[in-house]
């Protein structure tokens, strides 16, 4: 069995399950002094694509958009009213974005919530997604996907922590070196807790 292979049966037995409450599961990422925090929801899918080509798909977004403009992310955003979240939040935001079909996603479950510096509380979703699935992105939002390679993903060592002052609190951020693109911020913080799972089987306490 491949390292990779091994790694994602450990993150897979690692998630907090799906149907867990959002109060209950741990929180990492931006943490300030603030006592009158209070980020707005949102939830991302973290595809993870099977078979020969897999990989996790990370999306770079349309410069054209208001915020976050050519940054390396995940599909996802804020929920609609009367969706289940955050799981039909992810489904959807995924098929808006990259038009990846709700019938080939399969669950997995949740990773911790990662709080943003521009004050968004994430919950990912993972995934497995056949490696064969035709992906479409919406170019309004999408300019354009790619795919790391698992093993690269699932690796602890491939993330680096930076120290970065904001408004007199000091915090931590994260970043990866893909390859491809710099993925850094909240995409990174996240794909490393999935890879600490993946490695440990128990993720950064919030």
């Amino acid at each position: 069995m491949t390292s990779s292979s091994t790694r994602l049966l450990n993150l897979a037995a690692a998630l907090h399950p799906l149907e867990t409450e959002l109060d209950r599961l741990p929180v990492v990422g931006y943490r300030p002094s603030a006592s009158n925090w209070s980020p707005a929801p949102a939830a991302v899918l973290v595809p993870i694509l099977v078979g020969e080509d897999g990989g996790v798909v990370l999306t770079v977004r349309s410069r054209a958009l208001t915020h976050h403009a050519g940054q390396v992310s995940l599909p996802g955003g804020g929920p609609q009213d009367g969706e289940g979240f955050p799981l039909a939040t992810a489904l959807r935001e995924a098929g808006e974005e990259i038009g990846l079909p709700e019938q080939r996603v399969r669950p997995l479950g949740l990773l911790a919530c990662c709080d943003t510096i521009t004050a968004f509380r994430i919950v990912p979703v993972v995934a497995l997604v056949p490696a064969s699935v035709n992906l479409k992105p919406n170019h309004t939002e999408v300019s354009e996907t790619f795919t790391l390679p698992l093993d690269l993903v699932l690796d602890p060592d491939s993330y680096r922590r930076h120290e970065v002052l904001r408004g007199g609190d000091c915090f931590e951020a994260w970043s990866m070196k893909s390859g491809h693109r710099p993925v850094w911020g909240a995409t990174a913080a996240i794909l490393r807790e999935m890879a600490l799972l993946a490695t440990s089987g128990s993720s950064t306490e919030g």
